[in-house]
């Protein structure tokens, strides 16, 4: 289940998961006539998005 956090624009929405991980979810209509709170529709994901964030691997260049 995934909950709207964010609305950008009625194709993209900021949503969370079970384990508080923000994702970016795209989809045609997925956020049309929905507010913060609400359940994404499953149906309606085309794409999702997830920002790793391990800031050790990115700051480990300098080896």
């Amino acid at each position: 289940m995934l909950k709207i956090t964010k609305v950008f624009n009625n194709n993209a929405v900021l949503a969370e998961n079970e384990i508080q991980t923000e994702l970016v979810v795209l989809g045609k209509g997925v956020a049309f006539a929905k507010k913060l709170g609400d359940c994404v529709d499953a149906d309606l994901i085309e794409k999702t998005f997830s920002l790793n964030k391990s800031p050790f691997t990115a700051l480990d260049r300098s080896t």
